[in-house]
């Protein structure tokens, strides 16, 4: 599609059948998208980093809840490792 005559493009129309639309991100988004292992990379980050809040998750439930149900600490790691009390 030129403008009056003279040669210029323009960009495409979006009804336009004859050229088709291709958008090009920019970003970071677009180079990780882009490239297969900055995917595998942020995949591996991600889980790593769910994995590591799943831990402090549960640390922190054991913390409050062994305590709560035997009473106390000690008596608490004596029922749960015998081996050692």
């Amino acid at each position: 599609m030129t403008t009056l005559g003279h040669g210029l493009r323009t960009a495409p129309t979006l009804g336009t059948a004859s050229v088709p639309v291709r958008r090009r991100a920019r970003g970071l988004l677009a180079a990780v998208t882009g490239n297969p292992y900055l995917q595998l990379l942020v995949t591996l980050v991600l889980i790593a980093a769910g994995a590591t809040l799943l831990m402090i998750g549960v640390g922190l439930v054991l913390n409050v809840t062994v305590p709560w149900i035997f009473d106390d600490e000690l008596r608490a790691l004596r029922a749960l490792l015998p081996q050692i009390g």
